[in-house]
């Protein structure tokens, strides 16, 4: 058996990154978010103008860093996603846009391998990383977005509330059957 992803999502700035890299710090197999990668590009500074651009380059990079992480991890293990494919269609959704041809291709074997998609709730007193640019409105809204797409879409998404990150990262190690264990 191959490695299984948990993917770990939410609106902007909930939380995700952090917990993703607290459970990187524990030894565990991580898969950095696709878009801030591309953002923190200089090269790509201009990609974010063209929404459905954007969205085919995540992808790409996501297919990459998966494919990267699944090559280095053990059988059986756990891989955790900082946002996973199934985001591309919430934010085309958010932009009114429609999936593109290469995200409906890359969906089905996605949704096969994430045993899971644990979706964190917002925080309270939204505070917009360095690299976002949405507003309070515009993050609850595509919050809802990805929450109702994903529940369309893949058949176990469990909400993990706002807590501190210690009970979060509890919470979404049990999830992952990893309580007690090592990395």
């Amino acid at each position: 058996m191959t490695a299984e992803f948990i993917v770990i999502t939410g609106g902007p700035c909930s939380g995700k990154t952090t917990i993703i890299q607290a459970l990187a710090e524990a030894g565990h197999t991580t898969v950095p978010e696709a878009a801030t990668e591309l953002i923190e590009d200089p090269a790509l500074e201009n990609l974010r103008a063209d929404p459905l651009e954007f969205q085919l380059q995540v992808l790409r990079r996501q297919l990459e860093n998966e494919k990267r992480a699944g090559e280095r991890a053990e059988p059986q293990s756990v891989i955790f996603l900082d946002r996973g494919i199934g985001d591309g269609f919430g934010y085309l959704s958010y932009h009114g846009l429609e999936p593109f041809e290469e995200l409906l291709d890359a969906w089905p074997e996605a949704r096969e391998r994430s045993r899971c998609v644990l979706f964190f709730d917002s925080r309270p007193d939204y505070q917009a990383a360095s690299h976002r640019s949405e507003t309070p409105e515009e993050a609850r809204r595509i919050h809802e977005i990805l929450l109702a797409d994903y529940r369309s879409r893949h058949d176990r998404v469990l909400l993990i509330p706002w807590l501190p990150v210690e009970e979060r990262l509890a919470l979404v190690l049990e999830e992952a059957g990893l309580t007690g264990r090592e990395a």
